[in-house]
């Protein structure tokens, strides 16, 4: 969906704010939230919301999702996949609730796959049952909100 003739962008964060580091998504959504985004983004916190989560992706042109993310680097670092990056890759939505790659195949054979990128934070800790993110990651969250803003300005939209 358009609107006038500006593609939506729909900024997904993942994650669970009761598991440490897996929360890093979330409060990156909260950081967005703070401030204005160009009209046509919206943001939305996914929490672990699994396959229910086809229902906000459905008529979005471009999908942002940000999580906490397993790869090579330290924690807080910052990693984007777009593409088949993010099929390659075993990504499950936070709590195990699902594959986002199976997500995101769903959508497709529904017709409602949007352009999808991925920015993940690399963390920590998500297996400790405790609010509030690693110092690292915290920083991380700061990085990749900002890197969303650049990402959905009215000069990229």
């Amino acid at each position: 969906m358009t609107i006038a003739g500006r593609k939506t962008t729909l900024v997904l964060g993942i994650g669970n704010t009761l598991r440490k580091d897996d929360g890093a998504g979330i409060r990156v959504i909260e950081l967005l939230r703070e401030g204005a985004l160009p009209p046509g983004v919206s943001v939305l916190d996914g929490g672990t919301a699994g396959i229910d989560l086809l229902t906000y992706i459905e008529g979005v042109d471009r999908l942002i999702i940000v999580d906490a993310l397993l790869a090579d680097g330290l924690p807080g670092d910052i990693r984007v996949l777009a593409g088949n990056a993010i099929k390659e890759r075993d990504l499950f939505v936070s709590g195990h609730y699902g594959r986002l790659s199976d997500i995101l195949d769903l959508a497709a054979e529904l017709g409602t796959r949007p352009e999808t990128s991925v920015v993940g934070i690399i963390p920590r800790d998500c297996d400790s049952y405790e609010m509030g993110l690693s110092p690292e990651v915290a920083a991380g969250v700061e990085k990749a909100a900002d890197m969303i803003r650049a990402m959905v300005s009215d000069k990229n939209a």
